[in-house]
């Protein structure tokens, strides 16, 4: 239930941003935020370990990606570990605010593997992964 709250109020934050854009914003404003987005947080120890457990999993996954039981199996790991990720990690506002984008694609990516869905699962969980590399300083982090 803390999960989808989580998810619904990410959604529900983003949709606003996007209607409150404004079209007719000088250029200054524009290279700002370009700048901003290169700005990379700093993650907490507890969300690298459960970061790696997560890239770990996956790699572990991978050549038994044909085994629907393992696939399954897997996304109930996955999910436990994004679940201590909640649990555990406190981070600043903001970086709390750019992990959750992945963790929820991660969540999706791990319902697909409990749902016996391979591919698509390993998709989200890939592009997530992809996403918390850019948005992370995540010194050793082997994607």
């Amino acid at each position: 239930m803390k999960i989808t709250l989580v998810v619904f109020l990410i959604a529900v934050t983003n949709i606003a941003i996007a209607q409150n854009h404004d079209h007719h914003s000088g250029h200054g404003k524009q290279i700002s935020n370009k700048a901003e987005s290169k700005i990379k947080f700093t993650p907490t120890s507890d969300l690298k370990v459960r970061m790696e457990k997560i890239l770990s999993l996956m790699k572990e996954l991978n050549p038994k990606k044909d085994d629907v039981k393992v696939v399954k199996s897997y996304g109930d790991k996955i999910t436990e570990t994004v679940n201590d990720i909640f649990k555990t990690c406190k981070l600043e506002p903001a970086a709390d605010a750019a992990i959750h984008p992945s963790l929820g694609l991660i969540l999706d990516g791990s319902s697909d593997f409990k749902n016996g869905h391979y591919e698509s699962g390993h998709k989200k969980i890939h592009e997530a992964l992809l996403g918390y590399e850019k948005m992370f300083n995540h010194v050793g982090w082997k994607h």
